[in-house]
């Protein structure tokens, strides 16, 4: 996802690493901004986990049974609205 509104910042890198991007860039700015965009990636997917972990076992629970209920009303429905019930040949 990229985005058409850019803004110039400024920052400081090690001199070393600035080379690494020069000797296989020549576009530091695409170099950079991939490099946030994986960051983020990475800052999101560390909070997912957070989450993941941290879950109560109350909301567990009532994801289990969500969850349960959910497929057995859908399974229900799907035996109701079968249009082969009935129309097998004996």
């Amino acid at each position: 996802m990229s985005s058409s509104v850019k803004r110039r910042v400024s920052v400081t890198i090690d001199a070393a690493l600035l080379d690494a991007i020069d000797q296989q860039s020549d576009n530091r700015s695409a170099v950079i901004e991939a490099a946030l965009r994986l960051w983020q990636a990475q800052q999101i997917q560390v909070q997912l986990h957070q989450f993941y972990q941290t879950r109560s076992q109350s909301d567990l629970q009532a994801e289990t049974t969500w969850a349960q209920v959910t497929q057995d009303a859908a399974i229900q429905q799907w035996d109701e609205d079968s249009p082969w019930e009935g129309n097998f040949p004996a």
